[in-house]
């Protein structure tokens, strides 16, 4: 059963934005115009593919030899070795930790085919200034394979993003701290409500965005960058009292994805815009450990004291430096996609005194590695089912009760591995006593589906945050 779908917002990526200086700080109008432009619709990818067509007929064009021996082999050969590759890949080494559309490896072998057509093209021609085109249209067909693939996962929305460039500029915390003494202005004792704020005049039409670095002095966890997006009503004068969400990225993935791929900054500033500058401040924080050989899977392992770090090491120094979230567990919310969304259930199950409302977006059923459930037994756990079972959500919702928990399951419609895992979950929770909804978002395990759970249930989530 799928229900509870909001009414939908207008999501940032499909409207004009002004342009920002890039993530590193530095500013031009016309690179900043050219890096904001959209790859994965409007004009570029269009242009893209047709070029990528051509190109691939003018390699596969020539005289009869080349015709009827070269194409044919070059053919097969693609056609072999993607179907190799994707027996492998999918069935042996679980290479990508889930299975991926077929029309992915089609596209892979589109761009092998042309590779391989270009050396007899090369050998064909007979003018230099031929030959000499040969490599750059056959990079021409690998460039607009890479771009379908993309627009598959939008992981990439835009041409700066390919750079590191989220259209954002971001801070260093010294850099905020330093912002006109804004990080000492006091902070309201309660919780600020649409009810009782009044936006005052010199609130900034746009958040700000600051890379941080989490300490973990509890778990001691060694963590890479991350990042917290203040939205206008906290750097007004006075500053609004607001809650938190915590999202977390998928793996591989890192930090800056829900900058990068879930431009999460543009949309709250869009929905702050229309609620008078409130919006949550949200946390991006490493829960990948990109230094370790196995993902910690947000758990308390052999592999780290993850879960420790995301609800103790990250509340206390948000509360502190930031205070934001200071009045009680009810002003904080966890939500992720793909490995963020098993993190974000687990986490919610595990610790719902810490957070008690959460989003879980195309999640798994329980933390997973590529490598399969045997080897992670063995190296998060020594081997003992019990102790994985301990923190494993879908053993404890077997015996324990949730009354005040409530959170959101999303599954893409089209996500045949992971869909089935959410409505598991969502049907485990709702028997042990949660107040949750199961929605179904477009697509497969991709940006637009990661994106739905937030983008679309913002005014649930600010209600149960205590701001509505």
């Amino acid at each position: 059963m799928i229900c509870g779908q909001p009414a939908p917002l207008q999501p940032p990526f499909s409207q004009s934005f002004p342009s920002q200086p890039s993530w590193n700080g530095h500013y031009s109008g016309e690179v900043n115009f050219l890096y904001q432009a959209p790859i994965v619709n409007g004009a570029i990818p269009a242009v893209l593919v047709t070029s990528g067509l051509l190109a691939l007929l003018w390699l596969a064009w020539g005289n009869r030899r080349h015709l009827t021996r070269w194409v044919p082999v070059a053919l097969v050969i693609s056609v072999l070795a993607m179907g190799i590759f994707w027996y492998l890949a999918e069935k042996v080494w679980n290479l990508w930790g889930e299975p991926l559309p077929r029309r992915l490896y089609i596209y892979a072998g589109l761009a092998l085919f042309g590779v391989l057509l270009a050396v007899p093209k090369i050998v064909a021609l007979r003018r230099l200034w031929a030959r000499l085109l040969v490599l750059p249209i056959a990079a021409v067909v690998v460039v607009s394979a890479a771009g379908m693939v993309n627009q598959n996962f939008e992981y990439y929305p835009t041409f700066g993003s390919l750079f590191g460039d989220t259209g954002t500029a971001i801070k260093s915390l010294a850099q905020f701290e330093a912002d006109k003494g804004v990080a000492e202005l006091p902070i309201p004792p309660k919780p600020t409500t649409e009810a009782n704020w009044s936006p005052p005049a010199n609130m900034p039409a746009h958040g700000d965005v600051i890379n941080v670095h989490i300490p973990g002095p509890i778990s001691h966890e060694v963590s890479s960058g991350a990042f917290v997006y203040l939205p206008p009503a906290y750097l007004s004068t006075p500053r609004a009292n607001l809650p938190v969400l915590v999202l977390i990225h998928g793996v591989p993935g890192s930090t800056v994805d829900w900058l990068r791929g879930g431009q999460i900054n543009k949309f709250m500033d869009q929905y702050a815009a229309a609620h008078h500058g409130l919006a949550p401040v949200v946390v991006l924080p490493d829960a990948g450990a990109n230094w370790a050989g196995y993902p910690p899977a947000c758990l308390n392992s052999r592999q780290g004291q993850a879960a420790t770090y995301l609800t103790l090491d990250v509340p206390n120094w948000i509360k502190k430096t930031f205070g934001a979230g200071t009045i009680s567990s009810r002003q904080w919310a966890i939500g992720g996609f793909s490995y963020g969304g098993t993190c974000a259930m687990t986490l919610a199950v595990n610790h719902p005194e810490v957070y008690p409302t959460f989003i879980d977006s195309s999640g798994e059923s329980e933390p997973t590695i590529e490598q399969g459930h045997d080897l992670l037994l063995k190296k998060y756990f020594a081997g003992n089912p019990a102790a994985f079972a301990k923190q494993n959500a879908l053993d404890i919702l077997k015996v324990r009760r949730y009354a005040g928990s409530a959170g959101i399951v999303t599954v893409g419609s089209s996500d045949s591995h992971y869909r089935p895992q959410g409505i598991e979950v969502f049907r485990a929770m709702k028997k042990a006593g949660m107040d949750v909804t199961l929605q179904e978002a477009p697509g497969g395990h991709a940006w637009p589906a990661w994106r739905y759970g937030v983008y679309q249930n913002m005014d649930w989530l600010m209600k149960r945050l205590g701001v509505n």
